[in-house]
């Protein structure tokens, strides 16, 4: 059975109306990461402010997974970090404190039960998100963690001893600061890219930033013709020598304007990237499970020793028949042709199609369809151990305003939540490691 629907929380104006004059922590940012290190300062005993900008909390949580929230999945540390490329070791410690079996321990200790479904995925045993919400604002709820939405906070400072945040009703003061503001992805959710001025205000470097987890808009017009079908273990790479490495092979789907699927949104992490330096980039794709350039020849000739049928018949045992039309037409052949009649530079013109589809990335859908921000804050400016800045004691930064991204699956939201506990726990530690 799922929670209802956490009700309204109080404005800047609301919480200023209480005795509230100094904070031991103020975090901004009511995501996944923000609500996660109020509850870990919170049980600290610290007196905890908790400022969102949107009309109320975790509106981005509530969208992923497709609603149903991916909490994390059950990779090992090592593997975990692997997969957020040469940068992932700077999560150990974070993971340490909440890694994936610590993570469902959390979330049952809040009343989030969870289960995993495939081997791989960690769901809450609803399904549903909002199970997620109402279990983080519950145990806020609980500890006392004061909130305030419509809160939008215009400055950051500090005056020698406390954080000044600075918002159109006037300000809040506090010992330490967490900023978990997220970056610019799904801006419907809230996101603005805010914490990033907040980060510079205090001397930190950002790097360029790029739409991550986001479907790929490609020069071709041909994929419009492919929108109903979706290509199982379709391999895809990117075709300049220098980038070969980056590949990946998983669902792809075909889109109005190009493509998309879980293969094509794990690698339109390095592939934005690219198209600002390239302004285009080309990708071979294999759409038929892996058969090579010496599969299909001897496919044909099984096919040239067998019924004299059109070539779009035989090709239709392997391939959706209005994908196997598109590439016929790359090939510049009549898929109509009969199997017998196909020989020579035509079929080896069709093999070289079928083994390594050209298609041509111009473009993303942009920040609006975006799951995660490639970029952010520089991760050598901020202590691995705590996830305190070098450069600004008692000011912390975690989740997605850091420069670090991971693919689909459960990854990010599972840093959020680790780097946002990590923060809060380590708030104030004696053993924090400063200068």
């Amino acid at each position: 059975m799922s929670r209802p629907q956490t009700p309204p929380e109080p404005t800047a104006r609301d919480v200023a109306s209480h005795d509230l004059a100094i904070h031991d922590l103020a975090v901004l940012g009511g995501g996944a990461s923000g609500m996660v290190a109020a509850i870990a300062a919170a049980r600290r005993g610290r007196k905890v402010l908790l400022l969102e900008k949107s009309r109320s909390l975790g509106r981005k949580l509530l969208a992923s997974g497709g609603e149903r929230c991916n909490l994390g999945n059950t990779l090992s540390k090592d593997e975990y970090m692997e997969r957020f490329g040469r940068q992932g070791r700077f999560m150990g410690p974070a993971l340490d404190l909440l890694g994936q079996e610590k993570l469902r321990e959390f979330f049952h200790g809040i009343g989030v039960k969870t289960v995993v479904l495939d081997g791989f995925r960690v769901w809450p045993e609803t399904r549903k998100s909002t199970t997620v919400l109402a279990g983080l604002v519950d145990e806020m709820k609980r500890l006392g963690v004061a909130v305030a939405v419509n809160c939008t906070v215009e400055r950051t400072s500090h005056d020698g001893e406390l954080f000044v945040v600075e918002h159109p009703g006037g300000s809040f003061r506090a010992r330490e600061l967490v900023v978990a503001t997220g970056g610019l992805a799904l801006p419907k959710s809230g996101a603005s890219g805010g914490g990033y001025a907040f980060a510079e205000s205090f001397g930190h470097s950002i790097t360029p930033r790029f739409p991550a987890g986001v479907p790929l808009v490609t020069a071709e017009d041909w994929p419009a013709g492919c929108t109903a079908h979706t290509i199982g273990k379709a391999h895809v790479q990117v075709a300049i020598k220098k980038h070969a490495k980056i590949q990946g092979t998983g669902d792809l789907i075909f889109t109005n304007d190009g493509i998309r699927g879980p293969v094509v949104l794990d690698m339109s992490r390095e592939i934005s990237a690219l198209l600002d330096k390239h302004g285009e980039v080309p990708l071979w794709l294999n759409l038929c499970r892996g058969r090579n350039q010496e599969d299909w020849r001897q496919t044909f000739k099984q096919w040239a020793r067998g019924e004299p049928v059109p070539l779009i018949e035989r090709l239709g045992e392997h391939l959706p028949r209005e994908v196997a039309e598109a590439l016929c037409a790359i090939a510049g052949i009549d898929p109509t042709t009969g199997i017998h009649q196909l020989e020579g530079a035509a079929r080896d013109a069709l093999i070289l199609v079928l083994d390594k589809t050209p298609l041509t990335v111009t473009g993303t859908t942009g920040y609006d369809r975006a799951f995660v921000t490639r970029g952010g804050v520089k991760l050598k400016e901020v202590r691995s151990e705590t996830l305190e800045s070098k450069l600004q004691p008692g000011l912390y930064l975690c989740g997605e305003v850091l420069d670090l991204d991971g693919p689909c699956g459960g990854f990010n939201l599972q840093w959020a939540f680790a780097s946002g506990f990590l923060a809060g726990q380590t708030l104030g530690s004696e053993a924090t490691a400063r200068g």
